[in-house]
């Protein structure tokens, strides 16, 4: 589930930028794309010698990745409820040595406390697992040194990334906008301490904070993202049962706006389910 521009940018990354003080972390390494990128940059970075990356994933299958698998070469690897550890060790068993692995659920992962000099998430499906994740990993960040890269912040559905950067966005600047994806990465710039960002539930979040956050989302982004970045935002109205609004937002596109990975359409759908959704349990509580 990366694309062929995130994967370059990772082997060059390692091969070229990587300087060794802290660790490579991937959380949400799912069949290894992303791990295996960075472990052949590593293996042409003549620069140091740790060449270990920390590969974190649940490793089981849901009905979401059996649908996805339909028709691919992974087909019947990725049954609901199902381990697809085995088949993330074949991909990566030419660099057995280089990667440590990390099975579980990340909302209870502990970090040894070592230096993070690059972590790649793409793992924050939730409030919770952005809390559990920025709590665990954000404090071991070094200032001017480390990467974080959100391979999800051009997605449609998990918008509590944007509140997370917006609140922390003294302590970070954007250094990537990887084309053809859905990643930015970002720099630290200051130290972090656990709970800084504070309460990541969509529904806490005053108004006028989702605006700014959003505005200051788009200002990051390539024109082909914006349009993902909105469908984020109608996201947060969906999350928070405010449809109205969402369809206000949604409105806002011209029509035939097209976006990246057509994540503004399956905004338009996801806001449309919960609508029927809605009006299905009114008409129950009338009958």
């Amino acid at each position: 589930m990366t694309t062929r521009h995130e994967q370059h940018w990772l082997r060059t990354y390692a091969a070229q930028t990587y300087r060794g003080t802290g660790a490579i972390v991937d959380l949400g390494c799912f069949l290894g794309a992303s791990t295996i990128s960075l472990a052949q940059g590593l293996a042409l970075n003549s620069k140091i010698r740790q060449k270990q990356i920390h590969a974190y994933d649940l490793f089981i299958g849901d009905e979401f990745y059996e649908a996805w698998a339909k028709g691919k070469q992974v087909e019947g690897l990725l049954t609901a409820g199902g381990s697809f550890l085995p088949e993330f060790l074949r991909r990566t068993q030419k660099w057995r040595d280089q990667i440590v692995v990390h099975e579980g659920d990340l909302r209870y992962a502990r970090w040894e406390k070592e230096p993070i000099e690059f972590l790649f998430i793409d793992a924050m499906k939730s409030p919770e697992l952005a809390t559990a994740i920025a709590s665990e990993f954000f404090p071991q960040l070094v200032p001017g040194q480390s990467y974080v890269a959100h391979q999800d912040f051009a997605h449609y559905y998990t918008s509590w990334i944007h509140l997370l950067q917006f609140r922390l966005r003294d302590c970070f600047e954007v250094i990537a906008d990887i084309p053809g994806s859905g990643t930015v990465v970002f720099r630290c710039q200051r130290k972090l301490s656990p709970g800084q960002w504070g309460d990541l539930s969509l529904a806490s979040a005053p108004p006028a904070e989702i605006e700014a956050a959003f505005a200051y989302s788009t200002g990051l982004v390539s024109e082909d993202k914006k349009i993902n970045v909105l469908a984020a935002k109608a996201m947060v109205y969906v999350h928070r049962g405010e449809l109205e609004r969402a369809r206000q937002v949604l409105e806002a596109t011209a029509a035939g706006t097209k976006s990246l990975g057509g994540e503004l359409e399956t905004a338009r759908a996801m806001m449309n389910k919960s609508n029927q959704a809605d009006n299905s349990a009114s008409s129950c509580l009338g009958a």
